[in-house]
């Protein structure tokens, strides 16, 4: 089983309700890239976190710029459910098993 990649900047749209935004404000899509690699980034990732000079997309952008560090990889590469993430040392509470279950229910 293959988990989802992030959605891809370009396929994203602002859905409204009403004519207003349905996006929280101040929310920007290309954030969720950002979100993306933070989540399943790995050690690759802490030199672009330590060479962010300003917290902002930009900032980040310039940071990851200097670091060459490949985000498309990180954000929309189909990662298999067995592969052993970054953080999986971390015991969250949640069977992974549950997890995969999950994602078997929405994918269904």
């Amino acid at each position: 089983m293959l988990a989802l990649p992030v959605a891809a900047l370009a396929s994203l749209h602002r859905p409204s309700i009403g004519g207003r935004d349905a996006i929280t404000p101040g929310i920007q899509p290309a954030w969720g890239k950002v979100q993306g690699v933070l989540a399943r980034g790995d050690i690759k990732l802490a030199e672009v976190l330590a060479g962010i000079e300003e917290v902002s997309l930009a900032g980040w952008r310039k940071a990851v710029e200097r670091c060459h560090l490949d985000i498309d990889y990180y954000a929309h590469q189909r990662w298999n459910t067995s592969q052993k993430l970054p953080w999986a040392m971390i015991d969250s509470g949640t069977d992974p098993g549950q997890l995969e279950v999950e994602l078997n229910r929405a994918l269904a």
